[in-house]
């Protein structure tokens, strides 16, 4: 079809609600709006018509999830996904009760050697996937001018906790610039003078990983008081054990869990204007 027509069947689309539209400078992407479009289009496509599934509660999913994760079952993490969604249960939800403690199961299950690393890198992998398609199928807010850097220090790989904040302030309007695990202290201070946050939030997973930690938050600190003043978050496994020396490090606050960041760091943030959390916000930790 020539691009007039696509344009007017697009736009159709679009004031029906079936597709959403993001502009990213000239081009503008285009996808479908919600889990119940793909569920009915997926229905049409299907040589045979699937009964509806009965809705999955809430606590039972994280077991079902996690076995079948790690065993690479995908569609059916996804039908988990999706049955959640379609229920209305929120993002910070999905995230942390189910996909959250989904992961925290997998893990005591590569401690105890009932799963090899293999089955946990597999689960990890289905998992971010899972966490784009929950964003994907969220509403869309208004972009603000707030901008957010995130990272993990240098050694850190276990990033599934500050991709869900990550994901969590996207959707609340933030520009989220998020660079993953295993991040060199230079790369932090590169992005930070480049894009000029109002926040940056660093994970800190291991014990092994506290000393590179301090000092990225050390470095931080001297980056806010001579430029751009900005807030310092800080969470992560080994942070939620003992947060205390990176608070007295300089950080300003921590988060205990995606949940955590939601209901008690978040309002202080949208309240207050200046870099400092107040004083009064209880020292959490997170993933």
């Amino acid at each position: 079809m020539k691009q007039p027509n696509v344009s007017n069947h697009l736009a159709k689309l679009r004031a029906r609600g079936i597709v959403r539209a993001n502009k990213v400078g000239r081009e503008v992407y285009y996808s479908l709006a919600s889990a119940e479009v793909e569920a009915a289009i997926r229905g049409l496509l299907d040589q045979g018509v699937e009964e509806a599934e009965s809705e999955i509660r809430v606590e039972d999913a994280t077991r079902q999830y996690a076995k079948a994760a790690v065993s690479g079952d995908e569609h059916t993490c996804s039908r988990i996904i999706d049955n959640l969604i379609r229920q209305g249960i929120s993002l910070v939800q999905i995230y942390q009760h189910v996909i959250a403690s989904s992961m925290d199961l997998v893990g005591k299950w590569y401690v105890v050697e009932a799963i090899d690393e293999g089955q946990e890198h597999l689960a990890t992998a289905i998992t971010e996937r899972m966490m784009a398609r929950v964003l994907h199928f969220s509403a869309p807010v208004k972009k603000t001018s707030r901008i957010v850097l995130l990272g993990c220090v240098s050694g850190n790989w276990h990033c599934i906790g500050l991709r869900m904040i990550s994901d969590y302030l996207r959707l609340n309007g933030w520009k989220t610039l998020y660079l993953g695990a295993n991040v060199p202290e230079s790369s932090f201070v590169t992005a930070v003078q480049e894009h000029e946050p109002e926040m940056v939030l660093v994970s800190c997973a291991q014990a092994e990983n506290e000393k590179s930690t301090l000092q990225l938050i050390a470095t931080l600190c001297r980056l806010a008081a001579s430029g751009k003043p900005f807030r310092i978050g800080v969470g992560g496994l080994h942070v939620g054990k003992n947060p205390e020396p990176f608070i007295n490090g300089g950080a300003d606050f921590s988060s205990i869990s995606l949940m955590a960041f939601a209901d008690e760091v978040m309002p202080t943030l949208n309240q207050r204007s200046d870099p400092g959390i107040s004083p009064g916000v209880q020292p959490l930790s997170g993933n």
